[in-house]
């Protein structure tokens, strides 16, 4: 919602060049930090398990690694931030193929 001052002060008589918008910034500031990190921890946390085990690559660990993946793309969509969702995609889809013979 933009809402345009210069109106306002022309009404008072208080002469201001141009005009002052003001935009709103995100309700919760620090969720999309938060998820993207929340996230990341999810997938890493996967990953050491699955290597530090040396285990197959079982369905309770894609779950973890998806649902990772589904946070820092919910983090992505609330900074909007268009380059943190497509590195997330391709380093998804690295992760997938690097590890679905394990």
């Amino acid at each position: 919602m933009f809402a345009v001052v210069h109106l306002l002060t022309q009404a008072a008589e208080t002469p201001l060049p141009g005009r002052i918008f003001v935009i709103p910034g995100p309700f919760f500031p620090w969720l999309a930090p938060v998820c993207i990190l929340a996230g990341l921890g999810l997938q890493l946390g996967a990953l050491a398990f699955l290597w530090a085990r040396q285990k197959k690559w079982t369905l309770a660990l894609r779950l973890m690694c998806a649902l990772g993946a589904l946070a820092v793309l919910v983090g992505a969509a609330l900074d909007r931030d268009v380059a943190m969702a497509v590195g997330q995609m391709l380093a998804l889809a690295g992760v997938w193929l690097a590890w679905r013979r394990a």
